[in-house]
């Protein structure tokens, strides 16, 4: 297609003025200058897709073998199917995070995987052939599961179309055994591997103890420069680096002049202040206690070596630069530690939400009356009955055991009762309530003596170090098999961080001199998008 007809159809669609619009200024010349920056835009998209379709859109070679963006699609989307069955939507913009990093875990899975089946074949390991069997026997009931759900209950339809076209069940079956047996046995040669790294695992019992007084989990608050590696530049992320070195020789010396220093309103205060001259630029957040293997292993590494009280950073990890601030540490053994817990029954006296007027006012005035009338002699039962608007009244409003970390409201306001002892009116969410303890479990400290106890510890650091011997033999697989990225990646990564951002620009500048077309470009990845980053 010639440049003219090119520039009349982006006439036709509205991106270009035509001609004369603006005789009287400067707009005919810069519409010239767009137009052929379009064109060239098209023409590069163009040829984007021409190497893509070349290519077999590879989004990763690893050693000999590729990793097709196709894959890669397939099993992020496993994870939105599955993550929409319990209620959560990963392709909205509030979830754009979680999304990113079930991403990242498909990727690194996929990786892993290829690396262990090249290990394995290296090795010439074997795959026991009664687990062949026995994977390709479940597969296959499965995948004709899954087929007959198609027809839904018209399981005559399903027999009838599976004989049509293959002649028999079993002939159908057969079919279906030939297709996934390569992928089963893939995935038989990587179980393998797995199974020798575990093999080589051993803990002792003086292992066990050693662990069990080691730090084991961290309350930490951290600020966040945000880095996009898909899309910042490298001179991006060097400035960011710089911003976030600055932020932390501040907290420092603030720090060291000041004894009553308070970093979580000093980052809150700086996360707003940076977001206000560029949205998504910061963030802070409150952590509470996590243990390892819950953060990505740069942060992880940093939290658990710095001291209490000690601010780190800035420590960089695939989501950007972090300032911490390691505010507790506590052992292993307090993981295995049994929390107080209690068991309740409760009056819940509910307004609208968000009603902290008129329907707040008069909740608590019924609560008043209804803790009168419990002192009085109204046994707490028949109050639950006769009252409350929550639906476990029927039940008789019981809470089952439940601690601190729970329910720490209604914990808090149950301390210093003893049982059959009620509480006064407070609220609670968007209701008042009055809390009745029922029965407490004391606090009770793990001791490893306890089998159970002394099992579950064993577990744990027999899994931790299958971990961290599977994450060495994937750092040392890599060299051996190395890992790249397809070209249609890179191509669409320096498209992001270079022609794109330029596009990007002048198509807002297009929007704000013209008021038509729109600020939206194609996305530069087969990767599932979301309509924001967090």
């Amino acid at each position: 297609m010639g440049k003219e007809s090119r520039i009349r159809q982006e006439r036709k669609a509205g991106l270009v003025e035509k001609p004369g619009t603006h005789h009287k200024d400067r707009f005919p010349i810069v519409m010239r200058v767009i137009a052929i920056v379009l064109v060239v835009a098209l023409a590069t998209w163009g040829s984007f897709f021409a190497i893509k379709s070349t290519t077999g859109t590879i989004a990763y070679q690893v050693g000999s073998e590729k990793i097709l963006q196709s894959d890669i699609n397939a099993g992020v989307q496993n994870y939105i199917d599955m993550y929409k069955q319990y209620g959560m939507d990963l392709t909205t913009a509030e979830n754009a995070g979680t999304l990113k990093s079930v991403l990242q875990n498909v990727i690194d899975t996929s990786i892993e995987q290829e690396l262990f089946i090249q290990y394995a074949k290296s090795k010439s390991m074997k795959i026991d052939d009664a687990k062949l069997k026995t994977a390709l026997d479940t597969e296959v009931e499965n995948a004709v599961a899954q087929s007959q759900q198609q027809f839904g209950t018209d399981t005559q339809g399903f027999t009838d179309a599976v004989i049509a076209k293959y002649g028999s069940m079993d002939k159908f079956k057969a079919t279906v055994r030939t297709q996934i047996q390569p992928y089963v046995e893939r995935q038989q040669l990587a179980d393998a591997v797995t199974a020798e790294i575990d093999a080589s695992v051993t803990v002792s019992d003086a292992d066990v103890k050693a662990y069990f007084a080691s730090e084991g989990r961290v309350n930490a608050d951290h600020l966040l420069i945000m880095v996009d590696t898909a899309q910042d530049s490298a001179s991006t992320i060097s400035a960011k680096k710089k911003v976030a070195q600055t932020i932390y020789d501040e907290v420092i010396k603030q720090k060291a002049e000041n004894a009553t220093f308070d970093f979580a309103k000093y980052a809150q205060e700086k996360a707003a202040e940076l977001n206000t001259k560029t949205a998504g630029y910061a963030r802070y957040e409150t952590l509470g206690f996590f243990t390892k293997g819950q953060m990505v292993k740069e942060f992880e590494t940093a939290a658990f070596a710095a001291k209490t009280g000690d601010i780190v950073g800035p420590v960089q990890t695939e989501f950007g630069f972090h300032i911490i601030d390691k505010i507790a540490e506590e052992a292993v053994s307090a993981i295995y530690d049994t929390a107080e817990t209690v068991k309740a029954a409760h009056i819940v006296l509910g307004f609208v939400t968000g009603d902290q007027t008129t329907g707040a006012a008069a909740a608590a005035t019924l609560a008043d009356k209804v803790y009168v009338e419990l002192q009085k002699g109204l046994s707490f039962k028949t109050a639950i009955t006769k009252y409350s608007t929550d639906a476990d009244a029927k039940t008789g409003g019981i809470l089952d055991y439940f601690s601190s970390v729970g329910d720490a409201t209604r914990f808090d306001e149950l301390k210093g009762l003893k049982t059959g002892q009620y509480t006064k009116p407070f609220v609670d969410g968007s209701s008042y309530e009055i809390v009745q303890l029922l029965d407490r479990k004391p606090f009770v400290k793990a001791d490893l003596n306890d089998k159970a106890t002394y099992d579950k510890v064993k577990t744990a650091l027999e899994d931790e170090r299958k971990a961290d011997a599977k994450t060495a033999l994937v750092t040392k697989l890599k060299t051996q098999f190395p890992v790249r990225e397809g070209q249609w990646s890179r191509i669409t990564k320096w498209y992001g961080r270079g022609v794109g951002k330029v596009l990007g620009a002048i198509g807002q500048w297009i929007v704000k001199a013209t008021g038509k077309g729109t600020t939206t470009t194609p996305p530069a990845t087969d990767v599932p998008t979301t309509p924001s980053a967090q």
